[in-house]
């Protein structure tokens, strides 16, 4: 499954949208543990279909990075009806963010 790159103008109709969890990946393009991380939330995308995955770029979203307080990227934001359930700061192994997903769902 694709993730979508959201922007600030459709970014509430995507996660407010249904019961499944959302995981929202604030990253930039020149941030080194953000491109660590996005081979592990694209595995995490591939393996639960059941859950929505989107990325957010800071730097051409800034009102959403204030929004939900991202002060350093990788920032990954777990949410359900537009809740915010569980923050991780920095780069995540796949085992840590399979638990969250686990837990959350």
């Amino acid at each position: 499954m694709a993730i979508t790159h959201l922007k600030t103008s459709e970014f509430d109709q995507a996660v407010n949208a249904g019961e499944d969890l959302v995981v929202v990946d604030f990253f930039a393009t020149w941030c080194g543990p953000c491109k660590m991380l996005s081979p592990v939330v694209e595995r995490m995308a591939e393996t639960y279909k059941d859950v929505h995955f989107y990325k957010v770029d800071i730097d051409e979203e800034p009102e959403l990075a204030e929004r939900f307080r991202v002060m350093s990227v990788p920032t990954l934001i777990y949410l359900k009806k537009g809740q915010v359930l569980d923050k991780s700061i920095g780069v995540v192994s796949p085992a840590e963010m399979e638990n969250t997903i686990n837990k959350l769902k």
